[in-house]
């Protein structure tokens, strides 16, 4: 691995999620604007806390040991949902050296899906490498839109119809899962890169098997609900077909919007990140 800055993959499921892709499937947009108002698709708010180590590190990475945490914040505001994700990292190189890296990301998106806030930071050895801020917005479900930085540069352009932000493609990846799709693909616009939306491949298949960690806190939350095993790859807008992704996130994911296991995949390496304690965050009167 080189001195270059370490960035991280599209965060929302996220996003969830993310992260968190280019429409492939004709029609499908028309059912994302519905996923919000199907009402066996119930996200909970949550806090999310995930000790992150190295699980797979390959040829030439450079990489020895990574280790770290991630805490993801899902909020319920009544017209959005606010998430907050902070994820900090220490890498050791097979040289022997060390650096860190400290990566936040926050969004606002409207429970319409038609509007995107967003700001993310990604900080290493204390030093700002990155800082990207602005919104986005659709003209309606399934139309165009557009996405306008006012960080690193004031820079906008056009989002093309069918493009998706993060929470909704979370809802929607759940949709699908209920309805037992096995593979989807959208294009989805989350704020972390600047030249647009990713293509996000998903792959959807059946709860992981064994027994599961323990985790602290509101284990609650964990109980009573679905799961899938889901593999995400995300393309550069126009690579899909023809590159390999340039990250993929494999994710055990309850019907509730909670992750219990992540494996975040760089290429060169992959860090493992496991849930350790969750927080049931309140829901607001509105």
């Amino acid at each position: 691995m080189t001195n270059r800055s370490f960035r991280r993959p599209p965060v929302q499921i996220a996003a969830p999620v993310a992260a968190v892709c280019t429409l492939l499937l004709l029609g499908l947009w028309i059912r994302g604007a519905d996923a919000q108002s199907q009402p066996d698709i119930v996200l909970v708010p949550h806090r999310a806390t995930y000790d992150m180590k190295l699980s797979v590190t390959r040829p030439n990475s450079g990489i020895v040991d990574v280790s770290g945490r991630m805490v993801l914040e899902m909020v319920d505001s009544c017209d959005a949902w606010e998430v907050k994700q902070r994820i900090k990292l220490k890498f050791l190189r097979n040289e022997g050296d060390e650096f860190d890296t400290d990566s936040s990301f926050t969004s606002y998106e409207t429970k319409d899906g038609l509007g995107l806030r967003f700001s993310v930071r990604n900080i290493q050895d204390d030093e700002v490498e990155e800082e990207l801020r602005g919104h986005a917005d659709l003209q309606a479900a399934g139309a165009k839109g557009r996405a306008s930085f006012t960080l690193p540069e004031a820079r906008s352009f056009e989002l093309p119809a069918g493009t998706l932000f993060p929470t909704t493609h979370l809802m929607l990846l759940i949709q699908h899962a209920r309805a037992g799709d096995k593979s989807v693909s959208y294009g989805v616009f989350d704020g972390a890169r600047l030249d647009g939306a990713f293509q996000v491949n998903a792959v959807i298949g059946k709860p992981p098997r064994g027994p599961l960690p323990p985790v602290r806190g509101d284990v609650a939350l964990l109980r009573g609900q679905q799961s899938w095993s889901v593999r995400l790859a995300f393309f550069a807008a126009g690579d899909q077909g023809t590159a390999n992704p340039e990250y993929e996130m494999a994710l055990d994911l309850l019907a509730n919007g909670i992750a219990r296991s992540m494996l975040l995949d760089y290429g060169d390496f992959a860090v493992e990140a496991r849930l350790v304690q969750l927080q049931a965050l309140p829901r607001p009167r509105c």
